[in-house]
């Protein structure tokens, strides 16, 4: 375990240094040439003005987050647009309706229309194309607030070519972005791993929600920085997918926890998950059914999550970890989503703190979830080997046990118990088989004049003749001290008379290159459609006779 922990370790520096040169070493060329326009504004609130403001000290200016119903404009004079190629404006608007103006034209407008008709408006990042211009030109952009609380703090729009700004955004946000595509792409893989697996055992079935839970919070995660709209169009809907893909955290965590211990067959934290699932999901239906727009309803999720969180500590990792009843790999699991639970306690702090002015955001705030979510997956990754390495363990020791149990020592072949095992299953059938005795010819007299041991070489020859002679069909076992049995069924059955004709040339075969012994052996069979309604028993038995009418007829040959 220790050692394991250690490469993982070792394997998460790497990722940092990696990531860490790639933050310096592939910083994009044109990345100085966007210019990113915080001061200077003229911004009107609901008919108040402000004069030469810097947009990240608007909230102390006006004293309070925005309203539904608001109405902000920023203005800004004197922006050299003529430097750029295809002159682009980026600006993030938050559950707004939004036009920009340059000079005097129009040059982009957005969501007026559900603006009009009041439906839902998330947030989304803006690439707005402006007209070039070999003068300074004048940046106005008109806000139409329609949720409380969209606008605590105010990112300062950047101005610089399409391509540059894409790139200015993506590098910005290249932590999120590699740790977002890394869960979803890792999360789909390993999901289709454990399905493939897919069993009663609970640690597949906790490795294939967990596999889904670093999907959607890989997908939380885009959205949450306007990094979807890289992959998929999503139409203005890019903030129902972050809190869809948020509410179905707390459900799929109920389920990764259900699976260990088999929780979901306790009824009273079957109970529990299935409340704390509903929440999220009625939420979701609210939002759809427009009784209330899904942001407004995170208080009721994250006091869910809270719930969720409290009963992982108490329940999983004080109660059920110290009375030693869940696995090294649940208890990796476990500490994995608990490392992930608490950086969201954090996350949610410093939300509040810049929900009500106290302070903006640090970037600890924004990326301890990222970094909590790639220790969760290390964590999922030593769960799963810890697994493994137990499952092969306790594989090994149950082989070897059923080999005990019921393997003859000797020869390797099965024993009586397992002899009668097998009759009695093929006996529940009305397929046809066929019995085969063998007894083994003077090992009494080999054992008397030779010594047990050259009677132990007799049989141990034996046994691998009778492997040879029956190759890879039928059944053999070793029943008593000289008494052997074959089963044959199938089409298997037409090559008795060829099986029984190998082992015969096999044991001339080792007389021949070991004369020490002379190894033989009386061989009867019988077919169990020769009786009406026979249990194996008389089958046996039949059999059995035949094989003595074949010793008398060797023993008076050699007589």
């Amino acid at each position: 375990m220790g050692k394991k922990i250690l490469y993982l370790g070792i394997s998460f520096i790497s990722l940092l240094v990696i990531y860490i040169f790639a933050h310096y070493f592939f910083k994009p060329n044109n990345y100085s040439n966007v210019v990113v326009l915080d001061s200077g504004w003229d911004v009107t609130y609901n008919g108040n003005l402000y004069e030469d403001v810097k947009l990240s000290e608007l909230r102390k200016l006006i004293g309070n987050s925005t309203y539904k119903g608001d109405i902000i404009t920023l203005k800004k004079d004197n922006v050299d647009l003529g430097y750029f190629i295809s002159p682009t404006l980026m600006f993030d608007s938050r559950y707004s309706a939004w036009k920009v103006y340059c000079g005097d034209k129009l040059a982009g407008q957005r969501f007026l229309e559900e603006y009009k008709t009041g439906k839902y408006i998330g947030c989304e990042l803006n690439y707005v194309s402006l007209p070039k211009a070999f003068k300074l030109s004048t940046i106005q952009i008109t806000l139409m607030v329609t949720e409380d609380d969209a606008y605590a703090y105010y990112q300062a729009p950047a101005v610089g070519g399409y391509v540059d700004l894409l790139m200015y955004s993506v590098y910005n946000h290249m932590f999120i972005y590699l740790v977002g595509a890394f869960l979803v792409v890792f999360g789909i893989m390993f999901f289709a791993v454990a399905l493939g697996f897919r069993s009663n055992i609970p640690e597949m079935n906790m490795q294939m929600y967990a596999a889904l839970m670093y999907v959607a919070l890989g997908v939380w995660f885009l959205s949450q920085f306007k990094l979807v709209d890289l992959f998929i169009e999503t139409s203005g809907h890019q903030t129902e997918i972050e809190y869809i893909a948020l509410y179905m955290v707390v459900p799929l965590m109920y389920m990764t926890i259900g699976c260990m211990r088999d929780y979901l067959k306790n009824k009273a934290f079957l109970v529990f998950s299935i409340c704390g699932s509903i929440i999220p999901f009625l939420l979701i239906a609210l939002h759809f059914t427009g009784l209330v727009h899904i942001n407004r309803t995170l208080g009721i999720y994250q006091l869910d999550a809270f719930v969720l969180i409290v009963f992982m500590f108490v329940k999983v990792l004080i109660k059920d970890a110290k009375a030693n009843l869940i696995t090294k790999s649940q208890f990796i699991q476990a500490v994995g989503q608990i490392g992930l639970a608490a950086a969201c306690v954090v996350n949610v702090i410093f939300y509040y703190l810049e929900l009500h002015g106290i302070c903006e955001q640090i970037m600890l705030s924004k990326l301890i979830l990222p970094v909590a979510a790639i220790f969760m997956v290390f964590g999922t990754l030593l769960n799963y080997s810890t697994f493994i390495s137990e499952s092969f363990a306790r594989n090994e020791e149950y082989s070897s046990l059923a080999h005990l149990a019921y393997a003859d020592e000797l020869t390797g072949l099965a024993n009586r118990s397992r002899y009668e095992a097998y009759m009695a299953k093929i006996s529940k059938s009305e397929e046809d088989y066929c019995v085969i005795s063998i007894d083994l010819n003077g090992l009494k007299a080999i054992n008397d004049n030779q010594g047990h041991l050259m009677g132990d070489k007799y049989i141990s020859d034996v046994g691998e003749a009778l492997k040879e002679g029956f190759g890879h069909v039928g059944f053999i076992a070793r029943t008593g001290g000289d008494e052997f049995v074959g089963i044959l069924t199938d089409s298997s059955m037409e090559k008795v008379d060829e099986i029984i004709e190998r082992l015969n040339n096999c044991l001339d075969n080792m007389n021949k290159s070991d004369p020490n012994i002379y190894r033989s052996a009386a061989i009867g069979y019988a077919f169990r459609h020769e009786f009406k309604n026979a249990d194996s028993n008389r089958v046996y038995l039949m059999a059995d006779q035949r094989m003595y009418k074949n010793k008398e007829l060797l023993h008076g040959r050699r007589r």
